[in-house]
Parts: structure tokens; C-alpha cells; sequence
């Protein structure tokens, strides 16, 4: 929103509209015994509680909302989050933060582990989140995944950002050469424009 911002915390994250997707789902994402239901209200509890106590009523419409939203096959959102696919336990990680209107998303390889389909049904969901004008953060070491999906890549050498490709200029060759610590060729290089 155009204000430097100091992120001290996770809390002060998410108290500021930026969310993470983690590489290690099951880990880290999802509580694999709870239900899709509360999955997705767990970190936001105080927007389904009255007088201090939660209602499950508003747990159950905020998940059938993103059960539907999110297309998550599932019998139902009372279903346990670790019986779902690989797929559709990314989209409980999803659905949670989405049902918070997220400023910022950090996905951090939010495809691996899951079939083409999902797959697709990710990248969709990312597209629409940045048309929406989330801004979205997605770190994947999937080179075909990171210049199919992207609006403009960063890449790392040695923990520093060595570059920004922008469109124009994606290529395997420019993102390797800038992971080496290499100036890339860019396009307006390439038409003499400076």
C-alpha cells in the first residue's frame, strides 16, 4: 500500500495481509488430523466467533465457500484434511489464507507433489489472484514452472537477487546465467534500444 513495512513476526505478517504457502505441506501447511474446516478457520478464529466463542456454523459456510471456490473434492469440509490428494490438501493451504483476503502471497513450490491437473488448477487460481491484484510471490526451482507461470522472475546468486527478467527477456539461458552470477541477454540489448 505504499508504506515501508517491518515484518517482525509471522503474526505481523499475517496481521498485514501476507501469507505463505510452504514448500512442505504436510509439514508445515495443513494440520493433517483436522478436518477441511478447520484447517481453514484455524487461523482466523475471531472472525468466526461471537462473544469469544467460535461458531461452527460460520467454520462450516467459510469452508463450503472455499470447498467450492477452490473446487476441492472432498465428500465433505468435515472430511479429515491427511485423506485428501496431494492437490486438494494444497488447496485447504490455499483456501485458509484466500478466506483472509490476502495482500501478498508467497507460494513456495505450491505445485510440487501434486498431479497435471491440480497443477493447473494452482496456476489458474495464482492468475487470478494477481488480476485481482494480489501481489503474488511464487518460488519454485521448476525452471519450465517459473517461465511458463511468471510476470517477471527474480533470480538468486549466493542468497542476493543477481536479477529481474521481465518477459521479453525469459529464456533457460538468461535465468542460468544470472543463477551464475552472469549478466543475461536482454531483448532491448538485442534491438539497440538503451
Amino acid at each position: 500500500d505504499g508504506k515501508a513495512l517491518n515484518v517482525g513476526s509471522a503474526a505481523d505478517a499475517v496481521a498485514s495481509g501476507i501469507f505463505l504457502v510452504p514448500e512442505d505441506r504436510k509439514l508445515t501447511g495443513i494440520l493433517l488430523d483436522l478436518s477441511i474446516a478447520l484447517n481453514i478457520s484455524l487461523p482466523n478464529l475471531p472472525a468466526h466467533a461471537k462473544r469469544s466463542l467460535v461458531s461452527t456454523s460460520a467454520e462450516l459456510a467459510t469452508a463450503e465457500k472455499q470447498k467450492k471456490d477452490l473446487g476441492i473434492k472432498a465428500p465433505s469440509v468435515l472430511t479429515r484434511t491427511g485423506t485428501l490428494s496431494g492437490g486438494n490438501q494444497q488447496k485447504v493451504v490455499l483456501a485458509k489464507w484466500l478466506a483472509m483476503n490476502p495482500k501478498v502471497m508467497i507460494l513456495d513450490e505450491p505445485t510440487r507433489g501434486i498431479d497435471i491437473g491440480a497443477k493447473a488448477e494452482i496456476y489458474a487460481l495464482m492468475r487470478a489472484l494477481a488480476d485481482a491484484g494480489v501481489a503474488v510471490l511464487m518460488i519454485s526451482s521448476d525452471m519450465e514452472e517459473v517461465i511458463g507461470v511468471s510476470d517477471r522472475i527474480a533470480v538468486m546468486h549466493e542468497g542476493q537477487i543477481s536479477g529481474i527478467l521481465d518477459r521479453d527477456d525469459f529464456s533457460q539461458e538468461n535465468v542460468l546465467l544470472l543463477a551464475v552470477g552472469k549478466k543475461p541477454k536482454l531483448a532491448q540489448a538485442a534491438g539497440g534500444v538503451q
